[in-house]
């Protein structure tokens, strides 16, 4: 049964590997834009959400940032630094994916416990 419960729980940890959450950046819509240029707060691979003064929210990786063009790109879209009032990155999330993992893992646990008409201890 132990060797149920692990195996469970290698696949819950294999497939829940993607828990990711957004971390807002806390700085006027100013700072980020200086920050953006001058300190690198965004680089390509990042997965960003941003808001343009408009109001406008662009959800994307990045790919480049163009400096001399003066913006943040993705695949299928590029935006204005000038106009980005808030960032928020996707970061790994190690407590959500743990928690996941965990729930997952003892839930399948029981229900093969309860199927095969056993008793399981832990």
């Amino acid at each position: 049964m132990k060797s149920i419960f692990l195996s469970c729980t290698m696949a819950c940890l294999a497939l829940s590997s993607g828990c990711t959450t957004l971390q807002p950046t806390e700085a006027t819509p100013d700072e980020i834009q200086r920050r953006i240029v001058a300190e690198g707060l965004l680089a390509p691979g990042d997965k960003v959400q941003l808001v343009t003064a408009d109001d406008a929210v662009h959800e994307f990786r990045i790919t480049e940032i163009n400096l001399e063009a003066g913006s943040v790109i993705g695949k299928n879209d590029a935006v204005p630094i000038a106009e980005i009032i808030a960032v928020a990155t996707r970061e790994f999330a190690i407590g959500k994916t743990t928690a996941l993992s965990i729930g997952i893992s003892y839930g399948v646990a029981i229900g093969i416990a309860v199927a095969l008409g056993g008793v399981l201890v832990l």
